[in-house]
């Protein structure tokens, strides 16, 4: 089931809890609120559990919710320390990281595979565009 969830649903998962409303969230997405909403919806259905409570001033997160976005938050992270991490594909080039450690890309298959197919996938590939746009790499 998981494979099938988009990387860009999940995100607009965090901005959804994190703006309180799905019209805040849309506007800081710039898609159109219905259209979140609905992939929300699709995601909650998917996972049969309502995330957010919905109410005319705007969302809450529900308990299960609450419980999802924390763990959410954990893997977007990870992932996008695994993807700093790794650096382009093929590019054998060192990746400078934050504590100041020069760290070549790493040998793990699963990463390599991972970061392979980023640029096969279109919905990956705009998703990090978009994530790289929002906290741009100094």
């Amino acid at each position: 089931m998981w494979r099938s969830i988009q990387l860009i649903t999940l995100y607009c998962t965090i901005v959804v809890a994190e703006e309180g409303s799905f019209l805040g969230a849309s506007r800081q997405l710039r898609i159109h609120h219905s259209a979140l909403s609905r992939r929300i919806r699709h995601l909650e259905l998917m996972l049969g559990v309502a995330l957010f409570e919905r109410h005319p001033g705007g969302i809450k997160a529900t308990a299960a919710g609450e419980r999802f976005l924390v763990n959410l938050r954990r893997i977007l992270n990870d992932l996008d320390d695994a993807l700093e991490q790794v650096g382009a594909p093929g590019s054998g080039k060192s990746v400078q990281s934050p504590i100041g450690l020069d760290a070549s890309p790493c040998n793990c298959s699963f990463l390599n595979a991972v970061a392979g197919s980023m640029g096969s996938d279109p919905d990956v590939a705009a998703f990090i565009a978009f994530l790289r746009r929002l906290h741009p790499v100094s």
